[in-house]
Parts: structure tokens; sequence; C-alpha cells
């Protein structure tokens, strides 16, 4: 990977250069001309492929378990309209509501198709980001040739966004798919927009009025699509028509815009996020210190990971006042090239695509910078790299054509090194965010990855750090009194988590506490008090086989066993593969005498947990030893 890809590269840009000067020679420059339109876009496809290649093997993580493997709702396709008033990620099971404030229904369509074709496995859903990130690549290609009418530089640059480390938060993680599907669908869009307004043909308008519609419905920041389109009607377009048929030009996505702020305030209860508005002053002025922040991640991409970034303590600190110095030379900058119409219309088309994220309006994200919100407006920041690109070929070709080819190993090493790291598994992530990166945002993962594997005094002083830098975060408290009562400290589990009830806390965080709870109690001896709690923590979240465990265990130990065996067969319903349940369920059926189907349970669990596992070979041969005992009485 080192060597392979500038050398094939290089040679192919060269080579491809040398065909398009045989002016003399009609055929071979078809030729050459054929092959490019193949081979750029084959190329495309198996170099982004090979550096998103270690993802395959990854795992679900961070909030793909709340938007993907909890998501009950994407297991089964509904009407259109079940998912045009879904909430992206709410909680609508239970007592109780938590709203998530997203609105992203054709999100959730694509995950139920996922679902449908991969079943729960994060191979299927990372393959589908990678085949839409490469989508996105080949239409970024194909505006390029139309803006540029030169396939070598827009294939450079499209390879350079596609394989940009910055994208790699984007595509590698489920999750964060919505991006994907945004820049996807608004490319579609603007592309037969440019192509509508040569062509006047009503089919090209509809397919961008579509389009329009499906990349709001991926993501709110399809909105900045509007004025985009301004720009490229006062900028590039060569053929502009009177002002009325530029406006009456809009008015289907406005109205499109309109019925989507409807469907979005009826769903979630506002057509913006529900929360609190910001400083506004603040946020202006520290505008030009974002701007800067995101230029440096994709002109300098070096130390990526999964920032969280707050504003500058002080209004007159270095980041706040280099901020202003950069946009001062950006501006000198524009106002040197305010001839290039490209140019202009890239770099500011890029600025307006970075809008939704200077926090003037308010999200609910903890952060000020994500490498994932950079996704869709990069690709606008391409049609800059290209222009630069075709002029500096014109200086020296084979010199532009050898730095292009290290730039191309850089980014695609980058990118591989960080989706095999970093994007891969949980476990990877947290250490290397809380360890290298000092990223304590993630300290109470870290602690509970630490907490999974045993080993309890690490996980117990990373548990104590989350809790003291935040403390009105409960899932620390919760988890941290799991640790506990594992360690036999069920007094002090109580205690840690009486400190949250009065932090909020969504269902699934309900349901762990009322386990918890009730395992403090078990443990404690009081089983009726246990009781009372599994049966909440089941009733807030019925989608977790732990809790129908737990639940079942107390009934079994109460002598209930009817009760007992409905609350385990629960369980396996959800979690047919527990090898905990089914021995829980065996165990049940014994005390009742029942051998014959303690048997049939045990036998389904797979031979090799089995052949591992004493205590399942001992219920077993107890089990065939009692029926035994007992056809021979009878």
């Amino acid at each position: 990977m080192e060597t392979g890809p500038p050398r094939v590269i290089s040679a192919l840009l060269i080579h491809t250069f040398r065909m398009k000067n045989q002016v003399n020679e009609p055929f071979m420059c078809k030729s050459s001309k054929n092959l490019a339109k193949g081979l750029y876009p084959f190329i495309l496809c198996v170099f982004i492929t090979a550096v998103y290649a270690p993802t395959f093997s990854g795992d679900f993580i961070l909030d793909d378990r709340p938007l993907v493997t909890d998501n009950l709702f994407i297991r089964d396709f509904g009407s259109p309209g079940s998912y045009l008033f879904h909430e992206d990620g709410v909680e609508k099971e239970g007592p109780a509501v938590h709203h998530t404030g997203y609105y992203r229904p054709l999100v959730n369509f694509f995950y139920t198709l996922d679902y449908k074709l991969w079943g729960m496995r994060a191979l299927g859903f990372r393959l589908t980001n990678l085949i839409l990130h490469l989508l996105t690549c080949f239409m970024l290609y194909h505006i390029l040739i139309k803006l540029f009418e030169n396939r070598l530089v827009s294939f450079f640059a499209a390879m350079l966004f596609g394989l940009h480390p910055v994208n790699t938060e984007t595509v590698a993680w489920i999750s964060a798919r919505n991006n994907i599907l945004v820049a996807l669908f608004s490319l579609i869009s603007f592309y037969t927009y440019l192509k509508n307004s040569n062509k006047k043909k009503i089919w090209l308008g509809l397919l961008s009025y579509i389009s329009f519609a499906a990349a709001l419905g991926s993501k709110e920041f399809a909105v900045i699509l509007l004025p985009i389109f301004f720009l490229y009607n006062r900028l590039i377009k060569r053929e502009r028509g009177t002002a009325r048929d530029e406006i009456l030009g809009y008015i289907p996505f406005v109205i499109i815009l309109c019925a989507y702020l409807v469907l979005r305030a009826h769903t979630i209860g506002s057509a913006l996020t529900p929360l609190s508005p910001p400083n506004l002053w603040k946020s202006i002025y520290f505008v030009p210190f974002l701007i800067v922040y995101n230029l440096k991640l994709i002109l300098v991409p070096y130390g990526l990971h999964s920032f969280i970034v707050h504003y500058p303590k002080d209004y007159l600190s270095w980041a706040a006042l280099g901020g202003f110095v950069g946009l001062g030379l950006l501006i000198l900058w524009l106002w040197k090239e305010r001839k290039s119409v490209i140019v202009l219309f890239s770099f500011l088309s890029f600025l307006v695509a970075l809008f939704p994220v200077f926090n003037i309006v308010q999200t609910s994200a903890v952060t000020l910078v994500s490498m994932r919100w950079l996704y869709f407006p990069m690709i606008f920041l391409s049609a800059t790299l290209a222009w630069y690109s075709q002029k500096l070929l014109n200086l020296n070709r084979r010199l532009v054509l050898g730095i292009s080819g290290l730039v191309v190993v850089y980014l695609g090493t980058y990118s591989y090194i960080l989706n095999q790291n970093l994007w891969h598994n949980e476990d990877i992530f947290f250490e290397q965010e809380v360890l290298r990166f000092d990223n304590y945002f993630y300290v109470g993962g870290l602690a509970e990855s630490l907490f999974a594997k045993k080993n309890f005094t690490e996980a117990e002083r990373y548990f104590q750090e989350a809790i003291n830098m935040y403390p009105k975060e409960p899932r620390n408290y919760i988890n941290y009194a799991a640790l506990l009562i594992e360690t036999g400290r069920e007094d002090q589990a109580l205690i840690y988590l009486d400190r949250t009830k009065a932090l909020i806390k969504s269902n699934f965080e309900k349901g762990q506490w009322y386990n918890n709870h009730g395992m403090a109690y078990f443990q404690l001896g009081k089983k009726d008090t246990a009781l009372a709690d599994f049966l909440k923590a089941v009733a807030y979240w019925p989608y977790e086989s732990q809790f129908w465990s737990n639940l079942g265990g107390a009934y079994g130990s109460l002598e209930d066993y009817r009760n007992s065996i409905s609350s385990l067969k629960k369980g396996l319903d959800i979690d047919p593969d527990s090898t905990d349940l089914s021995k829980n369920l065996a165990v049940t059926y014994m005390r009742m005498g029942d051998y014959e189907k303690a048997i049939l349970t045990l036998e389904r669990i797979p031979a090799h947990q089995k052949e591992t596992s004493e205590e399942i070979t001992t219920l077993l041969r107890k089990a065939r030893h009692e029926l035994r005992s007992k056809e021979n009485r009878y």
C-alpha cells in the first residue's frame, strides 16, 4: 500500500496525458477517452474499497446501539406514513417517552433494508455505508466533469475526497450514515438541477425535486442546497434567464422544504431542535475560529479522532484571535481569486454547508467540531481542489502527478489506520480516545469496557473519574453500581443509584437502574423488593434479555415457576443464543421436576458451548440421571 498506489496512479495519469496529446491520431484519442471514462471510476472503487476493507470485520459501536441494534422500528418494513411520522431514535415504549429531537425518516428506511438483507450483522451495515460512499464519490466525479470538462482533475479531486481520513468517521461508523445519504441525494439533486437548467426536461426537474426531498429526509443539512443553487445561478450559470424565471425555479424546492418542516414539527414537536437557544453573540463571534478549525482538519489531516471541541475560554485567546487572522487571509485569497468563478462558488458553498454547525442554530451535539460534519461541505470544496489541480498540471505535469501520488498514499494509509483501529470496535476506540488523546468525554465508556473484561480495579478508577467529571450523567452511576454489586458491595451500589434519582434518564437507563437496584436487593436477601424492581425494569425496557433473565431468576427463587418460565422464555425470544438464559430455564424445569424439558432445553445449546462449560455438562448429566430414576420408580 505504501508503494503500489502512487506508481499505478502516476503511470495511469501520465499515460492518459500522452494519449490526449496525440491529436493527429483520432482513433487513439478516442480510445484514450473511452479508457479514461471507464478506468477512472474503476480505480476509485478499487482504492477506496481497499482503504475501507478493515471496517468489514468491525462491530456496532457507540450510537449504533440505540439507533440500530436496539431500534425495533427497523426490524420490519412499515408504511410510508410510519417512517414520515417517526422520530429518529425515540423510545416510545414503556411508561415514559424519551425524545431525541432527530427527524431523519429515510435513515430508518435504509436501516430496515440492511436488516432485511443482512440481519443484525455489523458487516452488512458497514458494507452499505461503503457502497453509499462510493456512489457519492462517483456523483462528485461526474459533477466535476460537468464543471471542468476534464476527467483527470475530476478523478483526482474525487479520489482525494474518497480517501480523505476526515471522512472515515462518516463511512466507518454506521450511525453516521445520515451524512452520506444527505450528501448523495444532494449531489443528485444538484447534478440534475445543473442539467435541467440547460436542457429544460421535465423528468430532470422531477428527479431534482425528489432527490432534494430525499436529502431532507436524510438530514436537515440539505436545506443549504437552496443558497447553493442561488450561488450557482449567480456565479457559474452561463445562460441566465430573467429574475422571474429564476425565482419560479426555486418555488418547488421551497414548497418541499415547507412540507418537510410541517412534518418535522408534527413529529418531534418543533421545526428546529427543541433546545434552548444559544448565546447568539458568542456563537457569531467564534464563527472564524470554527471555520479555521474545520479547514485545518481538511488541509492538515493529522491527529484525527472523535473530537470534543468547546469554545475558547477567553474572547481574546490565541485560538479566537487566530480565527480572525485566518478569516482575514481567506478573504484576501478570495479577493485575489475573484475572477475565478469556480473557486468563488466552491468556497462560498463550502461555508454555506458549514453554517448548520456554526452553533448559531442550537443543536443537541456535545461538541462544536466533528469530522462527520465535514463530509457534506468537503464535496463543494473539492471543486477548488480540481481547479488548482488543472492550473498546476499546465505548469509541470510530472511534478504534480508525483506529488499527487504521494498525497493519495498518505491519505489512503492514514484512513486505513483509522479504519483498522479507531472505528473498529469500542474497546480500541475508548482506549485511543482516553489514553492517547486525553479525551475524557469517553472515560465512562473506557470504564465499561474494562468492567466487561473483569478488570475491576482499573474499571472502578475510571468510573470514579467519570462520575467526578460528569456528575449529571446517570449512566456512569448505574454502571458503577453494577460493578459494586459484582464485587459484593450492594449497600454502596444502592447509595450511588439513589444519587441518580433526580437526573434525566432515557427509558433504557431507567430499565438499567431498576435492574441494578433489584440485583442489589436480591443479593441482600430482599427478594420481594427485588422482584418489584425487575418488573419495572422490563416495563421501561422490554428488549433487554438480561432484565428478563433476572426477573425469571427472582420468580424462581420465590418458587413461582410458571412466571419464572414465562420470563425466561421472553428473554430467549430476544436472544435465542443466550447460554445463561437456556441454563436458567433448564434449572427452573428441574426444580419443577420436569427433567425432560430441562434436557431438551440444554440440548438446544450449541455443542461447542456445552463442551466448554462444565456447569452445563453437569446439569445435563444430573437431569438425565433424575429422569431415569423417575422412570424407574414408575
